[in-house]
């Protein structure tokens, strides 16, 4: 096992990461930032690091090594007290940094500072990673005194807020968002992209100072947890039929940002789609709702399900012939390279697609542009996907080679050198 050194001392490098985890151990957070966030951390450990999360769980825990650290309950008063006394220690210039919030959004840094405090001095990190770049604790961590490096990775908020979706994501003033995202590209070390696509929309959105800070490195995925399976056995198995299977899975906002109403639409308009293919959807459950009652609706074969442990996810992406996910917008879209990795091919976000196609160099699938075609275009790129016979160990061996944490995890090692040095 590869082992890091600490540069000011013999002792293992201990990371503290902040950000969300998923259910399966032990998180309440789905898609694809809390599997990314939860499986850098075991990579870390894995590698000889030393491994903390804090999460938002209700108590604390250590699992597999990496000891995960809840967050207090207080009620709002208390949490306001706590606010108000660490202001009174802290030094006015730091503070004063943070006059652009609203009374509200300064009262809640001051908590989550006052909180990070106690639990940097508790942890004694060398470095601090935080998912993503727009949480309000790389605020809260610029207050402190004494604070370790900061690393952050951008989950896509430029692509957000250059492809019209911020409304979506209840950003309601732009021009405040560009604030906090400044403020917060200044108190980083190094600032990690999920794509370089990702990377360039920061860039154009925000006039960071220092942009060799910025670096993109795609998610990676862990190829152990994601085997090939029989695609015949699978579709047995999960009762799916004969039928060409169309597998869709998104939870967060699967309808206005994931293009799910476009794929239903496709559906419901081609008849080739509806004669020969099962529509396989995982979604959060107000949309399962909407989606199995469009599917009755429209009598299209398929089956609605809300999210599902990883043994099941796994299964449902080998029995898949086709991958889609037509996404008004991706940072790079983890459920690609999922895909990919168990040999099933893709229809979805052009600049994800066609980065990792790139990255792959071979053809993976198709791109669709979600805010320049319609349901027409999408079906008729799905069936060509469906018609083309793509040699399944071919896209996993790729995958491997190019996006699994053996191949990708130097590249933080790297970063974690630079700002530790």
């Amino acid at each position: 096992m590869e082992k890091e050194v600490n540069m000011k001392s013999a002792s293992k490098v201990r990371i503290l990461y902040i950000g969300p985890i998923p259910p399966e151990v032990g998180g309440k957070s789905t898609g694809g930032i809390a599997t990314h966030c939860w499986q850098l951390a075991t990579e870390a450990y894995k590698r000889g690091y030393e491994v903390y999360i804090l999460a938002n769980i209700a108590s604390s825990f250590t699992k597999n090594g990496i000891k995960v650290i809840s967050s207090p309950q207080r009620n709002k008063s208390l949490k306001a007290l706590h606010g108000v006394r660490f202001w009174l220690t802290l030094n006015r210039n730091k503070v004063i940094s943070l006059d652009f919030l609203s009374f509200k959004e300064k009262a809640r840094v001051l908590y989550r500072a006052y909180f990070l405090q106690k639990t940097v001095n508790s942890v004694k990190p060398d470095l601090i990673h935080i998912h993503s770049l727009a949480n309000m604790d790389v605020l809260s961590l610029g207050i402190l005194k004494d604070c370790p490096s900061i690393v952050v990775t951008d989950h896509g908020i430029g692509v957000v807020y250059n492809y019209e979706t911020f409304k979506e994501f209840d950003i309601k003033d732009r021009n405040h968002l560009q604030k906090k995202l400044r403020e917060a590209s200044r108190i980083a070390s190094h600032i990690i992209c999920v794509s370089d696509f990702s990377k360039d929309q920061l860039l154009r959105s925000f006039d960071f100072s220092n942009n060799k800070k910025i670096r993109a490195i795609p998610n990676p995925v862990d190829i152990d947890k994601l085997p090939l399976l029989s695609k015949k056995r699978n579709k047995r198995e999960l009762g799916l039929g004969d039928k060409r299977v169309v597998l869709f899975s998104g939870v967060h906002n699967p309808m206005k940002k994931k293009g799910l109403d476009i794929l239903l639409k496709a559906f419901s308009t081609n008849c080739y789609l509806r004669k020969n293919c099962n529509l396989l959807v995982l979604t959060e459950e107000e949309t399962a709702t909407f989606a199995q009652g469009y599917l009755e609706e429209k009598n299209i074969d398929g089956v609605v399900l809300e999210p599902q442990p990883w043994e099941k996810l796994v299964k449902y992406y080998n029995a898949a012939d086709i991958f889609v996910l037509p996404s008004r917008t991706e940072g790079i879209g983890l459920v690609y390279e999922e895909a990919l990795s168990t040999g099933v091919p893709v229809v979805g976000f052009p600049e994800s697609v066609k980065e990792l196609e790139r990255l792959l160099g071979i053809y993976i699938g198709e791109k669709f542009d979600a805010g320049r075609e319609d349901e027409k275009g999408l079906a008729e790129k799905i069936i060509k996907v469906l018609n083309i016979d793509f040699d399944r160990e071919l896209l996993r061996r790729k995958a491997i080679k190019k996006l699994s944490w053996d191949a990708k995890f130097s590249e933080f090692k790297s970063v974690y050198k630079e700002v530790l040095q």
